[in-house]
């Protein structure tokens, strides 16, 4: 470090002995607080060089003579910048944070298969539909007809379907005719007849998944049907009918939904149909001695149209975790209403009522 004194100080430092001891002394002075490191040069600290004692560590010969107190120990001195450690980044945590519980009832949460996409549907069905009570024209006998059958359906894209059904009936009653002079005949009949029934089904896609859903259809109807009729006693009357119907049939229906779930489906639905065709008649009848008559026959060509009504409860059920099997069930009443049209006769109607019931299953791929 370059000395500061004035050259006079030197200079008089030099050539008296007592000047030099003061001299001396004033050094020392002004050297006792860089030593402590306290005095600062003008542009930064003092840098001391690596290995250099503190200028805050006592003297080892001045604390050994007890010149200087023992104090405590000193901090160690920072380490320079090449002996400073490489700063090392942060260490990951390797256990994944604990994600928050889930929410509801469930501890883990449920493992649920995504629905497949599909455009196929085929379903099959069976059909019931009793009949307790025909109301005929007067002339008519009343009788009670339950009725078998099944349908099969398929779908392409959901919202075209293709209905085909059969139906088998049973019908019996009682009837009194009255012959005018010649007294009544009290008959027993019986009815045996087969629908076979074809549809196209329209539902609105932009109606699925909604709580009302709606649908329209048209088809063909082709029945055959055949009558005997005896009388109880005496035997002296009897007669048979075989009748073939040709209808049209026109069709809508509305379900409206009261509950769903991932696996269950409740609904109301309406349906209406109305028909119209014709029927061929031949009718034969066979009469005893007691009324001096032969075999009689005829045929006749009859003209009918009606409607039908039905009201059901509907109820459906997802099997297995895809949903894809769905077993089905409508429950409820069913109604239908027929006019017939006879060649120089009057017009006669029947109306058939009773409850209805359809179980069947449905599959999507």
């Amino acid at each position: 470090m370059k000395d500061t004194k004035p050259p006079e100080v030197l200079a008089l430092a030099r050539a008296n002995p007592m000047c030099k001891f003061l001299f001396i002394c004033a050094l020392g002075a002004g050297l006792a607080p860089l030593a402590r490191g306290q005095v600062q040069i003008q542009y930064g600290p003092v840098q001391l060089p690596p290995g250099y004692p503190s200028p805050d560590a006592p003297w080892p010969e001045a604390e050994a003579k007890g010149l200087w107190p023992k104090s405590a120990a000193q901090p160690t001195p920072p380490a320079s910048a090449a002996q400073q450690p490489v700063p090392q980044p942060p260490v990951e945590p390797t256990t994944p944070p604990s994600s928050p519980p889930p929410q509801g009832m469930f501890t883990t949460a449920p493992s649920l298969t995504a629905p497949k996409p599909t455009k196929h549907e085929v379903a099959v069905s069976g059909d019931f539909l009793g009949l307790p009570q025909i109301k005929p024209i007067a002339a008519s006998a009343s009788r009670s007809s339950d009725y078998y059958g099944g349908t099969l359906s398929y779908s392409y894209g959901q919202a075209w379907y293709v209905d085909l059904s059969y139906v088998k009936g049973k019908s019996s009653g009682d009837q009194a005719i009255d012959y005018g002079s010649l007294g009544h005949l009290n008959s027993a009949f019986s009815i045996d007849d087969q629908w076979y029934q074809g549809y196209v089904r329209y539902t609105f896609p932009g109606l699925r998944g909604k709580r009302l859903s709606a649908y329209i259809r048209a088809g063909a109807t082709y029945v055959t049907a055949t009558l005997d009729a005896t009388s109880v006693e005496p035997t002296r009357y009897a007669q048979n009918d075989k009748t073939d119907d040709i209808l049209g049939n026109l069709g809508f229906g509305f379900a409206y939904q009261l509950y769903n779930s991932r696996h269950l489906r409740l609904r109301l639905q309406l349906e209406g149909e109305g028909f119209y065709g014709t029927r061929s008649q031949k009718s034969t009848e066979t009469l005893g001695p007691d009324f001096q008559l032969s075999v009689q026959t005829a045929d006749i060509n009859n003209t009918l149209y009606g409607g039908i009504g039905r009201a059901t409860v509907g109820i459906e059920y997802r099997i297995g975790r895809s949903g894809l099997f769905k077993a089905f069930a409508d429950g409820g009443f069913q109604g239908r209403y027929t006019k017939i049209s006879y060649p120089d006769a009057s017009a006669p109607n029947e109306l058939l009522y009773g409850p209805y019931v359809k179980v069947g299953l449905r599959y999507a791929f």
